[in-house]
């Protein structure tokens, strides 16, 4: 009896993992293999001869390197054609990979580093990723051919890196293998993914929460602020982190020539943000006067705070981060900010649309961040003055400022 069964892009988009792998019944031999962690992959099965054969078709998934719908039923009807004219993909795939192995020296290392050139992260995201694979992953495993690497391979690495403690990085270590080899199967460069599902080996990981002020803490910090009565760029550091919410190094990197006064805003470049997109950050009244106090400290650098050991190269990571933990009572990290100022913002009441977007992170359902290309600049003014407006009046019991409203220019000291 045919098969009665077609798939849709949101049948396929909504499939949810189970314990174990299964199989979504499918169209013309094509089926959806779900894993258990989430992953998705199209096989076909055919009959060659008198036994039944399946044929990985690749990874599920938009962009490059993976299949979608669209995708994998082409490729499904590639290999019932070489079935009718009398051959085995299958067979044919393995023949042709080997070759290419053979012929290209096609290691592990070498398909992992394809792949990572082929991703558009930030720079230092990037340098991170590949620092920890060469650490990691390229001196164990890195000379082997990518078909010849086992799940027993991937099992030692993690669980050596587990020997230092280091979980977080263990499961990192994990998604980025697994990625690799998604791309390899895609290749045809290696019929199974010997990474999936190899984290469950270790020690489970609980991230901890980035420490953050809690709101009943803010005043003790603004009056930490105040209390110190030496304008030095580093004190404004912290200020404007605070008052914009921006990703650390995004502050640390900030130049002059982005800000533009008139308009009020503060544009970062695509190439200085971790999502490689442009960012407007609305700049409140109390912004703007801790950027006019700073012109005059630091208005003849490109920089706005420039590092104390080299020309051109801003303030570090770490003299950012004893700022902030000076002024916060050792509460809170840089980052702890955008936190804070999150969990406020929601609970006033603000649109969580605007928040997310203020906070520059990429919207986590694919299809309706395909067509939420909104800006809420309007809005997300409003909402950063008020955020301004708050953080200066904490100190103050009867400044509960509750409306979402734009209030006047008080400066900060």
């Amino acid at each position: 009896m045919a098969e009665r069964y077609f798939y849709t892009e949101k049948a396929v988009r909504n499939a949810k993992p189970e314990a174990k792998p299964y199989k979504m019944p499918g169209e013309g031999g094509m089926r959806l293999l779900v894993h258990p962690g989430g992953r998705k992959a199209w096989t076909y099965d055919y009959r060659y001869g008198d036994k039944r054969k399946t044929l990985t078709l690749g990874a599920y998934g938009n962009g490059e390197g993976y299949l979608s719908l669209a995708d994998a039923r082409r490729k499904r009807d590639e290999a019932t054609a070489k079935v009718a004219d009398g051959h085995d993909p299958a067979f044919q795939r393995k023949a042709a990979r080997q070759a290419r192995i053979d012929e290209h020296a096609l290691t592990f290392e070498s398909v992992a580093r394809e792949w990572y050139d082929k991703q558009s992260w930030a720079p230092k995201h990037a340098k991170n990723i590949l620092s920890r694979l060469e650490k990691d992953v390229f001196k164990p495993i890195g000379y082997k051919p990518i078909a010849q690497v086992k799940p027993r391979d991937i099992i030692g690495i993690l669980q050596q890196i587990e020997t230092r403690g280091a979980l977080d990085v263990a499961k990192r270590i994990n998604q980025y293998c697994v990625a690799i080899f998604d791309y390899a199967i895609n290749l045809d460069l290696c019929e199974t993914n010997p990474a999936q599902g190899r984290s469950k080996v270790i020690r489970s990981y609980t991230p901890k929460n980035r420490d953050h002020l809690k709101e009943a803490e803010i005043p003790g910090f603004v009056e930490r602020l105040n209390a110190d009565n030496y304008r030095h760029p580093t004190k404004l550091a912290v200020w404007l982190l605070a008052l914009t919410i921006v990703r650390p190094g995004e502050l640390r990197g900030a130049r002059w020539d982005e800000f533009d006064m008139k308009k009020k805003q503060w544009v970062i470049p695509a190439e200085r943000m971790k999502m490689k997109r442009e960012h407007i950050v609305p700049l409140s009244a109390q912004a703007i006067d801790i950027l006019r106090q700073l012109k005059a400290l630091t208005g003849n650098n490109p920089l706005l705070f420039q590092g104390q050991k080299r020309y051109g190269q801003p303030i570090s990571d770490v003299a950012l981060i004893k700022a902030v933990r000076k002024y916060t009572g050792d509460k809170a990290t840089p980052h702890g900010f955008r936190h804070t100022a999150s969990t406020v913002l929601n609970e006033h009441g603000f649109n969580h649309d605007h928040i997310e977007k203020q906070l520059a992170h990429v919207e986590d359902n694919k299809v309706r961040g395909a067509y939420n290309k909104a800006e809420y600049l309007e809005q997300r003014t409003q909402m950063m003055q008020w955020w301004a407006d708050f953080l200066e009046g904490s100190q103050n019991e009867s400044a509960n400022v509750v409306n979402i409203a734009v209030a006047g220019g008080r400066g900060i000291s």
